[in-house]
């Protein structure tokens, strides 16, 4: 069950790099093209805006649930480095549990939001609702908390070691 579960969360790590990266070429790419348009062509696209903010919400939530499978999350390594073994295993403990806990409020509150802004279109783009775009939000939620749950029942303690730079 364990390498299943692992190579299921490899698929699902890489689908977000995936995401992310793509996500970063598109929004750079028409933020460019929004740039040349106004200060070149002189008649700025009306188009650009609206798409970077769906690309930033899509990068944001999956990029971050990347970050924190592949140990590169920001954390405060130098000051938990001073506390002493005993406390530095309970920290980690209770990293794991506030990171559960902040998985859960953005999958039920996430999921309420595209709930309630699900039918809301982009004044620019009446096919793209709001709520599609939202979806990152309760989606990456579930993601980090399936990575957390690797985290704590399947990855072994040098792995956690190696991922902490210990």
């Amino acid at each position: 069950m364990k390498k299943g579960y692992v190579k299921l969360m490899d698929v699902l790590y890489f689908i977000c790099v995936l995401i992310a990266g793509i996500a970063l070429v598109i929004m750079s790419t028409i933020i460019a093209w929004g740039v040349f348009t106004r200060y070149v062509l002189g008649s700025g696209s009306f188009w650009p805006e609206p798409i970077s903010i769906f690309l930033a919400i899509q990068l944001t939530f999956y990029g971050a649930a990347a970050c924190y499978r592949a140990g590169t999350h920001i954390s405060l390594k130098m000051f938990v480095a001073l506390l002493p073994p005993f406390l530095q295993r309970w920290q980690r403990h209770f990293v794991d549990v506030l990171m559960a806990t902040i998985c859960m409020f953005m999958i039920t509150y996430g999921a309420s939001l595209v709930k309630t802004t699900y039918f809301q279109a982009y004044p620019e783009f009446q096919y793209i609702r709001v709520g599609v775009a939202y979806s990152a939000i309760p989606i990456g939620g579930l993601i980090t908390l399936l990575f957390v749950i690797e985290k704590v029942f399947f990855r072994s303690a040098a792995e956690i070691a190696r991922e902490d730079g210990a």
